[in-house]
């Protein structure tokens, strides 16, 4: 969560005016937190009341109040959680539902109103306006519990879930300004103004030193976290870089397809053209008549020819086939006029020899 807002003016007794989201309202049941959460609207808007008067709180890890850490939780009794270690700094006096703008992002979200005691907690809030003054992003974190009437226990849709829970029954009993990351990390303070309000360079600068020489004094646990937040991000940027390499050769893969599939369909146009060659040089030595013996062989060749099922040799058998068949039935026609000739021929000597024979002219 995030505080949006901080008053440039104190009131006359003490108090700083704060603006702060308490959670990112969701669209629907497919979105959470890191948390698991998911916050629909219909179930805050019959808990808002519960904000009046929540407290505003910091668990301070040093004795000057100026760093902070989390929730401060020390434990748990009769399901309530127990946060000894967390100091109430200020007070929400009304919730309402908006819609946020964050990170260029239109958000819509549950905001708190209330205050900050800058009397009692002066440096923290001298810190928060120097950390808004140097681009840092001051997180925070709504706190729930149940209602008495359901045994101090969080009552959820469709019960307890993991991932995707949805509180329906509870009351909102506090906000924790931290020094960690949150579940929500669209919180985050937005604007805060000079107190004053004079723009006073000298002051700015002055502030920033501060600021330097309490960010230097960071303990050692702070540090640890730090370090633990730099691995997660080296981690993280690895997964990104074998994602995009990964990604990279995928594209890589689709090119080589692409490219064998053009090579396969290249081919095949140049085996198809070759068989169309070769079936035409085998045929060049027939004339149309007899290749009109194989015709609806050869258009089924030059259609497809390498799927064909005839080969060119079954073609060109096919057509000397029918050569040969015309052959003979020319040689059978030619014999039968010979033989038709040399009948006639015989016939007519035939009856020469017979005259002949009986004539008794010497």
């Amino acid at each position: 969560m995030r505080i949006l807002e901080l008053s440039s003016k104190d009131d006359k007794d003490g108090r700083r005016r704060v603006k702060v989201i308490l959670h990112e309202i969701y669209k629907d049941k497919s979105q959470h937190n890191k948390n698991g959460i998911t916050w629909l609207e219909e179930y805050c808007k019959n808990n808002i009341d519960s904000v009046k008067g929540i407290s505003i709180t910091c668990e301070f890890i040093n004795d000057e109040r100026t760093e902070i850490l989390g929730h401060g939780e020390t434990g748990i009794e009769d399901g309530v959680p127990i946060l000894e270690s967390a100091t109430m700094i200020g007070v929400l006096e009304r919730g309402y539902i908006d819609d946020i703008a964050v990170d260029g992002e239109t958000k819509r979200a549950l905001v708190g109103e209330g205050y900050i005691d800058a009397m009692r907690y002066k440096n923290f809030v001298d810190v928060l306006e120097e950390k808004i003054k140097a681009n840092e992003t001051i997180f925070g974190s709504v706190e729930i519990i149940g209602l008495k009437e359901n045994g101090n226990r969080i009552k959820y849709l469709n019960g307890y879930q993991e991932i995707g829970r949805i509180p329906t029954e509870y009351r909102y009993s506090g906000f924790a300004i931290l020094g960690v990351l949150p579940s929500d990390e669209t919180a985050r303070l937005i604007e805060i103004n000079d107190r004053k309000g004079n723009g006073d360079m000298e002051k700015l600068e002055k502030m920033f030193e501060k600021f330097e020489e309490k960010f230097d004094k960071t303990n050692e646990y702070k540090q640890a976290l730090e370090q633990k937040q730099k691995e997660i991000n080296e981690l993280t940027n690895q997964i990104k870089d074998l994602q995009t390499e990964n990604n990279s050769l995928t594209d890589k893969i689709k090119e080589s397809e692409n490219s064998v599939d053009s090579l396969k369909e290249e081919l095949g146009k140049l085996k198809s053209s070759t068989m169309k060659q070769e079936l035409n040089a085998a045929l060049a030595d027939f004339s149309d008549k007899e290749k009109a013996v194989a015709k609806e062989l050869i258009e089924t060749f030059n259609a497809d020819p390498i799927n064909a099922t005839e080969s060119i040799q079954d073609i060109v058998d096919t057509i000397l086939v029918g050569i040969g068949k015309e052959v003979c039935e020319l040689k059978k026609k030619k014999v039968s006029e010979q033989n038709s000739y040399k009948c006639e021929d015989t016939n007519i000597l035939g009856e020469v020899f017979e005259i002949n024979e009986t004539s008794s002219i010497f």
